[in-house]
């Protein structure tokens, strides 16, 4: 079962199955590969901004902590990591 990395539960370790490259600047996806984000990548949603808003979105790639926008989440698909 796939999902959005916006709406990914806090915690729990996903795979990026796909990324629309075409939704974003390419500064926006120049940056998001920089830190490592592409697909096959496993990341850890950590936290998000506030109680009111879901911007920005902090995650855990491999020993680094990245944050993005919930923008840029919503295009990144990921799948749960298989036990």
């Amino acid at each position: 079962m796939t999902g959005l990395l916006d709406k990914s539960a806090l915690g729990v370790a996903v795979r990026i199955k796909r990324i629309d490259w075409t939704a974003m600047s390419e500064d926006e996806g120049r940056r998001l590969r920089e830190f490592g984000l592409m697909e096959g990548c496993e990341v850890t949603p950590r936290h998000r901004g506030s109680i009111f808003s879901r911007d920005p979105l902090a995650l855990s790639v491999g020993r680094m902590q990245v944050i993005i926008r919930a923008k840029q989440a919503a295009v990144i698909e990921v799948e749960p990591i298989a036990a």
